[in-house]
């Protein structure tokens, strides 16, 4: 007695190869977009409460200001420096030859970064590495007391 199927009848094999199909093209998608989503956490940065001031003999600190992504200020002996371009926003490697030339007149000048709170974070960290490109070893970040 041979069994036959009828064309009628219910298949009941689950077909899973539409399934298979539709995770490996949610699987492309992820890997895909995965490197462009950048991961960024939110930082709520804490206020001075106890602020030291620092004095340094009545010298003048070298303020290094982070203006915008990519554009620095540069206030030696309370002036700001001009650029090539006669304006006081200065590129990186300004910053590099003007804050080395500061630090090559006097080793024991003290050197601040300054920047508004609007400013990333990654062009303050920057700043220091401009800083520390230029030879000078210490540096320190300007912050408002309460």
């Amino acid at each position: 007695m041979s069994y036959r199927r009828k064309r009628n009848d219910i298949k009941s094999e689950i077909n899973i190869v539409p399934f298979l199909d539709v995770l490996l093209v949610l699987l492309l998608i992820f890997m895909a977009t995965a490197p462009v989503i950048s991961q960024s956490v939110e930082v709520n940065l804490p206020e001075d409460k106890h602020s030291q001031s620092v004095s340094n003999e009545d010298k003048t600190p070298v303020i290094l200001q982070v203006a915008d992504v990519g554009l620095y200020k540069l206030k030696i002996d309370g002036n700001f420096v001009q650029g090539s371009s006669g304006q006081e926003d200065l590129g990186e490697q300004e910053v590099i030859a003007y804050a080395g030339e500061a630090f090559q007149k006097d080793p024991n000048t003290l050197f601040l970064v300054a920047a508004e709170k609007n400013i990333p974070y990654e062009e303050v960290i920057k700043g220091i590495v401009l800083l520390k490109d230029a030879g000078i070893k210490n540096a320190g970040l300007m912050t408002q007391g309460k």
